[in-house]
């Protein structure tokens, strides 16, 4: 039996509102395209507000409804279903996770171009406050534009570890959901270590010339993460006090001094920093080094420090390229230091006794690749 609503006017109306099905699923996508904070994201365990990043995305498993970013950086990825069928809703959620499959460990540059700056230029993108935005950040102040650059960097963190880690919220959207369907997705928040699967209904009243849609949560996790305030950023004085071998602090605090002449720039996260040269290709600078403390894995499980790049972020630098290539095989050719175990980054570890034992080496060879790169400009 349908659903029903009472609406009561200024004009003293009580028009009754009845429960619709949706004629199809672009109705709902563009509602809450539209109108991201019809979201209860706090239902999900998160922290709004809350902003559309993508739309209809090309991924390569298919094209995903909606993604969506909160203001602390979680990823949301949304697949929207209007059909009752229990096929619609399995369908449905495999499509979830072959979309949460491509994304996963996708550099944060490599999930900027891919998700929110294609949205951002594409006509589906209708806030003319994001409108042809060249950058997540960029994009974010525009909509948030009281976020302090402590909090755009706290943001950025929380989101590159959730690509690295793959724990997105999966969200799926439906106007009813069968009994069948919901013990799947309590199934998968079962078994699943950090991603979520959410259940959301969204229901479309019409009569009498008005229309209302209600949204409501069926299903989240059953323990959601205990909110609480974000990891606080630590800057290079914490970082160097942190380390209790003296050698190696003395010798970062040669290379930061080295990096700064230089023109590099920092980014510290809550763990660590990235380190960036500006390049004339674009406005985002490049992360050519990571650095985190003594065997504590940081971005993409990486530990101590880290000279290499993205290839995936190059590609968008190609006057640095060559000077990129000569500068990664200058740093293989250093002795004792191991190539990066990832498949998504080119580089060298470092570990405290070889940064010491190379120090001239790495100030040359970092001398090198900025002159190689201004070279260009």
């Amino acid at each position: 039996m349908p659903r029903r609503i009472i609406v009561k006017t200024e004009d003293g109306s009580v028009p009754v509102l009845v429960e619709k099905r949706a004629d199809d699923e672009t109705e709902l996508q563009e509602l809450v395209k539209d109108n991201p904070d019809i979201l209860p994201i706090d239902e999900f365990g998160l922290s709004g507000p809350v902003m559309t990043i993508g739309r209809e995305t090309t991924l390569p498993s298919g094209a995903v409804d909606l993604v969506a970013l909160t203001r602390s950086g979680d990823l949301l990825v949304i697949e929207f279903k209007t059909g009752p069928e229990n096929q619609d809703f399995r369908r449905a959620l495999a499509q979830l996770l072959d979309y949460g499959s491509d994304i996963w460990q996708m550099p944060y540059e490599e999930f900027e171009r891919t998700v929110a700056v294609r949205y951002f230029a594409s006509a589906d993108c209708r806030d003319q406050r994001v409108r042809c935005m060249a950058s997540l950040e960029e994009a974010i102040k525009a909509i948030w534009q009281d976020i302090s650059q402590q909090e755009m960097i706290q943001l950025r963190d929380r989101l590159s570890q959730q690509l690295a880690s793959g724990s997105f919220v999966y969200v799926l959207v439906a106007q009813r959901f069968t009994e069948t369907s919901k013990q799947t997705i309590e199934y998968l928040n079962t078994i699943s270590r950090s991603a979520r699967f959410c259940a959301l209904e969204l229901v479309e009243f019409a009569g009498e010339g008005l229309l209302a849609f209600e949204s409501r949560t069926v299903l989240r996790p059953a323990r959601l993460p205990k909110s609480g305030p974000r990891a606080p950023l630590i800057g290079e004085t914490e970082f160097l006090d942190g380390l209790a071998d003296g050698g190696y602090r003395d010798a970062l605090r040669e290379l930061f001094e080295l990096c700064r002449g230089l023109g590099l720039r920092f980014e510290w996260g809550s763990a660590g920093a990235s380190i960036r040269v500006q390049t004339v290709d674009r406005g985002e600078p490049l992360t050519i080094a990571w650095l985190f403390p003594p065997g504590q894995p940081g971005w993409m499980g990486l530990t101590d420090l880290t000279l290499g790049f993205d290839p995936a972020s190059a590609k968008y630098t190609p006057s640095a390229v060559g000077a990129l290539e000569q500068y990664l095989g200058a740093v293989k050719g250093l002795p004792g230091v191991e190539p990066v175990k990832s498949k998504l980054l080119q580089g060298c570890r470092f570990t405290p006794e070889l940064v010491g034992a190379h120090q001239q080496q790495l100030a040359e060879i970092l001398a090198e690749l900025v002159r190689r790169i201004n070279a260009q400009a």
